[in-house]
């Protein structure tokens, strides 16, 4: 499937989400950092991150993303999800220096943040590139 480059018709809206991406990065880090503090957090943050996947696809539809890895950093984050809280539930660190829990949600609300981002744009990845094209992709 060969897709182009948006038309030169386009240049309003390649200029706008060029000059909007910093900003989208910035903001989606800062609802994860800030979520255990504020309405928001790993999800909410990670959505807006996985939204940068979409700007780009929407101006450069070209399929040089490799989502097979996009696909296995989102398992590491997964995996890396399901380790800290134990870490932290077996060493009894949390317990012991109740200083340490806004780092540990902070660290948690990171990686919810960075695996859902990871996650969503996987997914509109493997929409926009397989749709139609006859390809499968398993688990």
């Amino acid at each position: 499937m060969k897709t182009e480059r948006v038309s030169e018709d386009s240049l309003i809206l390649q200029i706008t989400i060029g000059l909007l991406f910093p900003f989208m990065l910035l903001f989606g880090f800062y609802i994860i950092v800030n979520g255990h503090y504020t309405p928001g957090g790993g999800f909410q943050g990670g959505g807006i991150l996985a939204s940068l996947f979409i700007a780009r696809y929407v101006i450069f539809p070209l399929e040089d993303t490799d989502s097979e890895v996009l696909h296995s950093l989102q398992r590491v984050f997964l995996a890396a999800i399901m380790l800290v809280p134990l870490f932290f539930l077996f060493t009894g660190v949390v317990a012991q220096y109740p200083a340490w829990q806004k780092h540990y949600l902070t660290l948690m609300d990171i990686l919810i943040g960075v695996q859902v981002g990871f996650g969503l744009g996987v997914a509109v990845l493997r929409f926009a590139f397989f749709q139609g094209s006859g390809q499968t992709w398993h688990l």
